[in-house]
């Protein structure tokens, strides 16, 4: 029999320990350096690399978390050589045709930053932690909304909270008819048998062309801490940055947040999850045209697994207690509603630090707005 583990084995595992004195240390290096007068060119850098590494592991379950779910034991090399191909080729691709731009014109509302602030520079350290909780925390809020003021937040939510309901419905609609023609693959009843050689090529193909349309809607939320025009070194120090953080994610199957995608039903086989990738890239791209306002891909991603789940369990004979299914699904709602919060909040507290004008200002001691901004000054009337 196993023995039960230790209360402090749970609570002070080594890698969490290592982890977590990382990411402080990071953080308290940005401090100092904002407050020491660091150029912000370099701390954008520093920010930058580090909301590649939050990024990529926060949104790895939406885009190539299916793949790693049926492919955990497959070579890492072929891996990372397909999404860092695709990654150099879209965005030298988007550099070259944009002028050395790599954010696909989602920033185009956004006013480019000289300077940043501390919480904007702090975000994506908040957003690395929520991730190690495993909480699917929409990137776009979290990094964006610290850019964007209050017209282009609203614009993002409503985009996005629409992403979600088309999403879920979409996926009723999809895999309400495939449980209805292809019953056996849903149901249970199929015997086990190894994924087809053409499924696993479809997997390959799917999985890329869904890398590919998320780059065109997220890599704004990373890019943001670079200067709009990239030269070519510039281009392919910030690619291979990203590049180092995708490897990572892959060598390590996700990261802790991918059990929102393991728990899923049947996700592990070859050909649900192409279809899932196939469903929801095309989702993407018909956002992707339809305007230049960035979305979150977390909710839209989480909408489309509910109606998915949803579905399934109402059109098939499985055991799993409808119950069951709803809590999954509630669950992820209610993780991602939390992070909108967070985002919010932090967005609100932004505002209120930062904007000099704002009436709430004069009921905030000037010895806390300069804990954040050293160089403002309120007049209170």
């Amino acid at each position: 029999m196993e023995k039960p583990k230790k209360i402090s084995e749970n609570f002070f595992n080594m890698d969490e320990v290592k982890f977590y004195s990382f990411t402080i240390i990071t953080a308290l290096i940005i401090t100092i350096g904002y407050y020491s007068g660091v150029d912000s060119y370099f701390l954008g850098w520093i920010a930058f690399t580090v909301a590649a590494f939050s990024v990529a592991g926060n949104d790895a379950i939406q885009t190539i978390g299916t793949f790693i779910e049926s492919k955990k034991e497959g070579r890492l090399l072929p891996k990372v050589l397909i999404f860092c191909g695709l990654l150099y080729i879209v965005h030298l691709y988007g550099w070259k045709i944009d002028d050395g731009e790599i954010h696909f014109h989602r920033l185009d509302k956004f006013e480019p930053s000289k300077t940043y602030n501390l919480l904007q520079l702090l975000s994506p350290f908040v957003l690395v932690v929520i991730t190690r909780l495993k909480a699917p925390i929409s990137t776009t809020f979290l990094i964006l909304g610290l850019f964007g003021g209050n017209n282009n937040i609203e614009k993002m939510l409503t985009k996005s909270f629409l992403g979600y309901g088309i999403a879920f419905s979409i996926a009723l609609i999809v895999w309400g008819i495939l449980s209805v023609l292809y019953k056996k693959d849903y149901d249970g009843t199929r015997e086990t048998e190894k994924d087809s050689t053409f499924w696993q090529t479809a997997q390959w193909v799917s999985t890329s062309y869904l890398w590919v349309a998320w780059l065109l809607q997220d890599t704004a939320n990373i890019a943001v801490f670079l200067p709009r025009k990239l030269s070519i070194y510039e281009v392919i120090s910030a690619l291979f940055i990203i590049s180092i953080a995708l490897t990572i994610i892959i060598k390590t199957n996700g990261g802790k947040i991918q059990e929102v995608v393991s728990e899923k039903t049947d996700i592990k086989s070859a050909k649900a999850a192409t279809i899932v990738d196939l469903v929801y890239a095309s989702i993407l791209l018909v956002f992707q045209s339809w305007n230049n306002v960035p979305m979150s891909t977390t909710w839209v991603f989480l909408g489309m697994l509910a109606g998915r789940e949803v579905i399934l369990h109402i059109t098939t004979s499985k055991d799993k207690p409808y119950l069951e299914t709803f809590r999954q699904v509630g669950k992820d709602v209610v993780l991602a509603s939390l992070g909108i919060a967070v985002s919010i909040f932090i967005f609100i507290m932004s505002s209120l630090i930062y904007t000099k004008d704002s009436a709430i200002l004069q009921f905030i001691p000037n010895q806390i707005i300069g804990l954040f901004d050293s160089n403002m000054t309120l007049k209170i009337h």
